[in-house]
């Protein structure tokens, strides 16, 4: 499962580039530039996927953080300039309380020949627990901030809703994982020798029910396609926790984390193409126009769909193995997470159903190349995740088909 994911996010950041480069926007200027940096930005969180040194995954991570802010501040409006000096202020404060962390675990460990996580969990054993404890609380939590969970959540609503679709989908895609990543370790260590009712795994799981909580309660005054997507994606990052909780084992793990890369892809991909089409991002206005593309509200709204219910989606797949994991733990407090995602679906539907009235034209003559390019694209990618969907079924669920 770990090539299948390191497979996806390939594909996911190659897509991402052809749409950028080859179905760009009209405003959108010195392409060469921005692509290299989107390639300096995948290659430091590829990177950090791949090392096992604590502290360098800490570094990685951090220069993807400079260089998202930059991406983000790439459409040089004043609006963009400002969420991306938010989105760097916010996670490299959050980084920090992290770093912190480490530098207090490196201290009560034992002297390490490798900065390896293996390396210091052994010189961990017999150490100051109150330090070790404290390290990890800082850790967890500061990479949540990364992760986007309240109450570290300012960044993340206008990060996704004001940069451009493919910066959207980069930072949607890439981010939550690589942070999933680096804090699973410290994650597993805490369950390990903390057994106290509050400690940081209950923490940061309650940490993402409030997300969720929060994303419900957003997404019912929203009236603005880009807002809602950003709070569909923010539904998902909440539910990341209680799913690090039960995918102990790798192949759960990195099935999720496939699974996230390309569902991010598809919702911000169709995200772009419905806003593009529409010449608006308010359904409201949508609503007003004499006529839209129903190709472009389709590949919307069969984004959502993906994002919960589809049943061959690969979301699909993880909330039947998610529910089947925790009948057997018994701890069915958790179910109410797999609830919520069918009542957030059913307000996402009653939000954007009203589109379907407007009459159906084609793409109009200036954006119709682009349109057809990204529309295309979407159905390859929905292709691609109907087949993660038929691998992770057969995988998990093949002794229930």
């Amino acid at each position: 499962m770990k090539d299948l994911f390191y497979g996806i996010g390939i594909f996911t950041f190659l897509v991402i580039l052809f749409i950028f480069i080859f179905a760009p926007i009209k405003n959108q200027k010195r392409i060469v530039l921005w692509a290299f940096l989107k390639i300096l930005f995948f290659i430091s969180l590829f990177f950090s996927w791949r090392t096992d040194n604590i502290v360098l995954k800490w570094i990685l991570i951090e220069v993807s953080t400079l260089l998202g802010a930059v991406l983000i501040s790439s459409s040089g409006t004043r609006k963009t300039f400002q969420v991306g000096w938010k989105f760097l202020l916010i996670n490299s404060y959050s980084l920090g309380i992290a770093f912190l962390g480490l530098i207090l675990l490196l201290f009560a460990s034992a002297e390490l020949q490798e900065l390896n996580f293996i390396n210091l969990k052994v010189g961990l054993e017999g150490g100051n627990k109150f330090l070790i404890e404290s390290g990890i609380l800082l850790v967890i939590f500061g990479y949540s901030g990364k992760l986007g969970l309240v109450p570290n959540h300012q960044w993340v609503g206008d990060t996704y809703a004001e940069s451009s679709s493919q910066i959207s989908s980069l930072i949607a895609s890439f981010v939550p994982v690589s942070i999933l990543l680096a804090i699973r370790p410290f994650f597993q260590l805490e369950k390990e020798i903390n057994h106290h009712w509050f400690n940081t795994v209950n923490v940061l799981i309650f940490m993402g029910g409030l997300t969720i909580l929060f994303a419900i309660f957003i997404l019912q005054i929203r009236e603005d396609i880009r807002r809602i997507t950003a709070k569909i994606a923010l539904f998902h990052t909440g539910l990341l926790p209680v799913c690090l909780w039960f995918g102990e084992d790798d192949d759960f793990f990195y099935f999720l984390l496939a699974s996230t890369v390309l569902l991010k892809l598809i919702l911000f991909l169709a995200m772009g193409i419905l806003r593009l089409d529409s010449g608006t991002r308010f359904i409201p206005e949508m609503l007003k126009k004499i006529s839209i593309s129903k190709k472009s509200y389709y590949v919307y709204l069969i984004s959502v769909f993906v994002a919960f219910v589809f049943p061959l989606s690969p979301i699909f797949v993880l909330d039947l193995e998610l529910i089947r994991r925790i009948s057997i733990s018994e701890n069915f407090l958790f179910l109410l997470f797999p609830i919520l995602s069918v009542f957030f679906f059913f307000i996402c539907l009653k939000k954007i159903l009203p589109i379907i009235q407007i009459p159906n034209r084609d793409f109009l003559d200036t954006s119709h190349r682009i349109l057809t390019i990204r529309t295309v694209t979407f159905y390859f990618v929905f292709f691609v995740s109907i087949l993660l969907s038929l691998y992770g079924g057969h995988f998990f669920l093949r002794d229930f088909l």
